[in-house]
């Protein structure tokens, strides 16, 4: 039932846009300066995600109508975010401390550039939930959009979730240090979390066309940035080219047959989208660049070059 919109930055902000900036940045800095001060890395992705969720509810209450679709996909990023937020407090609690900031938590430039790119990646990627949340005065009936949306959305939340928690147990048993995951979605994706997350805010994007197809308001069409940003991080900065690349090392520095076991289950397996091994190893090397996201870039450096894809 509507309860009536509340708008905290005036009618110059109807789509809770600059509200959900200054909400991130206080969130984000607030949590940078903890962290930094404490030499204390185990709430990052926690304070990421969790902020997620905040923006997701304050805008869902401040808009006040709490209509159906409002309701789904406000539900659909409070579901995602604290699954990923409990899994990633868990994992970095089990490990003690979150590698990736060995070379920078002792820097204050450094580790602050860290949480400025956190402020981006959440406030970008709720975009689709914070504007539909914010039109109050439009009800399109749910149609396939929707369904096609939530449908997207659930094999995406379905394939992070299994996968997280394969690898997990995987990495539990002492004895498979040094040896490849292969275990269900890892035998047809290397990196099968990484497709979930992005059908997740695809999922989510396509869900919330019908409230800006019949706003009217060009403004729409800029959500579309969630699920671009997601790919643009996943594919070139801090998703694949930091799993792999470099960091391949230990498949190529423990033995001959560690590394031809991995440069087989690389050849045969894909980046991201889940493919039959068969038919994946047999593609050329183009319809893997195009379309599967087999890029030069997240070779082991020094690998000899053989295929189209060592060019990009």
């Amino acid at each position: 039932m509507a309860m009536g919109k509340v708008e905290p930055f005036g009618s110059n902000d109807e789509h809770y846009l600059g509200f959900a900036f200054v909400v991130t940045c206080a969130v984000q800095l607030s949590c940078f300066a903890i962290a930094f001060a404490c030499k204390f890395d185990l709430i990052t992705d926690f304070a990421g995600s969790s902020n997620f969720v905040l923006l997701g509810l304050l805008t869902l209450g401040l808009g006040g109508s709490f209509t159906s679709r409002q309701i789904a996909v406000t539900a659909l990023l409070t579901i995602s975010r604290v699954e990923l937020a409990v899994f990633l407090l868990y994992r970095v609690c089990t490990r003690k401390s979150d590698t990736r900031f060995d070379d920078t938590r002792d820097s204050f430039v450094k580790f602050l550039v860290f949480w400025v790119f956190q402020i981006f990646w959440v406030y970008l990627v709720s975009f689709p939930v914070i504007w539909v949340n914010s039109v109050t005065d439009i009800d399109p009936d749910l149609g396939w959009l929707d369904c096609f949306g939530w449908v997207v959305w659930a094999i995406g939340f379905g394939s992070q979730l299994s996968s997280d928690f394969q690898k997990l147990l995987f990495r539990k048993n002492p004895s498979n240090r040094l040896k490849i995951c292969k275990r269900g979605l890892w035998s047809y994706s290397r990196h099968p979390n990484y497709f979930g997350e992005i059908c997740m805010w695809w999922g989510i994007f396509i869900s919330t066309i019908p409230v800006w197809l019949e706003h009217g308001e060009g403004t729409g069409w800029s959500t579309i940035v969630s699920p671009l940003f997601t790919m643009l991080i996943l594919l070139f900065l801090s998703g694949m080219p930091t799993a792999e690349g470099k960091a391949l090392e230990r498949w190529y520095t423990n033995g001959d047959d560690l590394r031809k076991e991995y440069e087989l289950y690389r050849n045969q397996t894909a980046p991201i989208i889940p493919f039959c091994p068969s038919i994946y190893v047999a593609l050329p090397d183009c319809i893997k660049w195009v379309f599967c996201f087999e890029y030069h870039r997240y070779e082991y450096p020094g690998t000899e070059s053989q295929a189209i894809t060592r060019h990009v």
